[in-house]
């Protein structure tokens, strides 16, 4: 039997996900991953999220798949011609390669909006994941900034680049190196309004 590939869509985000989004923020699997692995409280989250409507420099989505909320993915310095992405799935009982579909989202979405010259991240040293998959992704690694501790143990903040205009050409490539079902998948994300 042939494998199912799930349908991929990204909408802002609503006041009628901001619980969901505030339980993923505050469990120990991201917060793990986080600049601060402190729980956020409602009201701070909803004075984010208030804060987070009236700026038109930052986008925050909600990843879905087959219409079930699994994740989030935002920018940040929209208004400029370096913007940030960040992200994470808040579900664990997800398609394998739902972290892959996410990379392809900010890439995709960037890519398609000429004003961006170059993609940026941040990642903290410790998160293994993440660091791989902008490797595979062919990110450029542009500085290493000491982060702090955590757990007592020592990380960096480890900051990627990706020139948007070699996005088209890469795409292609990048995909041969993964499953075939997420080149399938790709192929028909949507961002929806």
């Amino acid at each position: 039997m042939k494998a199912l590939i799930p349908e991929h869509a990204f909408k802002p985000l609503q006041e009628e996900h901001l619980q969901l989004v505030w339980q993923w923020r505050n469990s120990p699997r991201i917060m793990r991953n986080m600049h601060s692995s402190a729980p956020v409280k409602w009201l701070e989250h909803c004075a984010w999220f208030k804060k987070l409507k009236s700026d038109n420099s930052r986008q925050f989505y909600i990843f879905f798949q087959d219409q079930r909320p699994i994740g989030v993915l935002n920018f940040s310095n929209m208004n400029t011609a370096t913007p940030e992405w960040g992200c994470y799935l808040g579900e664990t009982n997800v398609w394998p390669g739902s972290g892959i579909m996410l990379e392809f989202a900010a890439l995709d979405f960037c890519a398609s909006h000429r004003q961006f010259s170059h993609l940026l991240a941040q990642v903290l040293s410790f998160n293994h994941a993440a660091n791989n998959m902008h490797k595979v992704f062919e990110y450029k690694q542009l500085s290493l900034k000491k982060g702090g501790e955590r757990n007592g143990q020592r990380f960096d903040i480890q900051h990627y680049s990706y020139e948007l205009k070699q996005w088209d050409e890469n795409r292609g490539k990048i995909l041969k190196k993964l499953p075939k079902k997420i080149a399938l998948a790709a192929a028909h994300m949507q961002f929806l309004e």
